[in-house]
């Protein structure tokens, strides 16, 4: 009974120091590029890549891919995605937030691109809650 006490209590600090698990689903197997363990799936700048995802997750994976991308209207994939744990990006308004919310100038080279990072350096004021993590 004791160990179930503690092993909750552990997960709980891991939420709470936001160390979750999930942090080790994800890898960047080169620059630009980021996999996901779970779903099986890379991403090249913020896109599903179904080369990429052949590449580290071999010829299933890619098909599972190239089919869901089929499914979504015209093989487009909504316009917010999660590239990883706390982090949201939007390509209609080519920006991405970090775990606090906050428009993040370096999620949003990482993951939309050098451009879509200065419009949005541009953009922001020093009011406006824009960060560089």
């Amino acid at each position: 009974m004791k160990l179930k006490y503690s092993l909750l209590g552990v997960g709980l600090l891991l939420v709470g120091a936001g160390l979750t698990p999930a942090v080790a689903d994800t890898f960047r197997p080169e620059r630009g590029v980021r996999c996901d363990d779970v779903a099986q799936i890379c991403y090249d700048r913020g896109s599903p890549s179904v080369d990429l995802t052949r590449q580290y997750f071999g010829r299933d994976a890619a098909r599972a891919l190239r089919w869901s991308m089929r499914r979504e209207e015209g093989g487009r994939y909504d316009s917010v995605f999660y590239p990883e744990p706390g982090v949201r990006c939007d390509r209609a308004a080519q920006v991405c937030y970090n775990r606090r919310g906050d428009p993040s100038f370096r999620l949003t080279r990482d993951y939309l691109g050098y451009d879509a990072a200065r419009r949005l350096e541009r953009r922001s004021g020093p009011d406006s809650g824009f960060s560089n993590r």
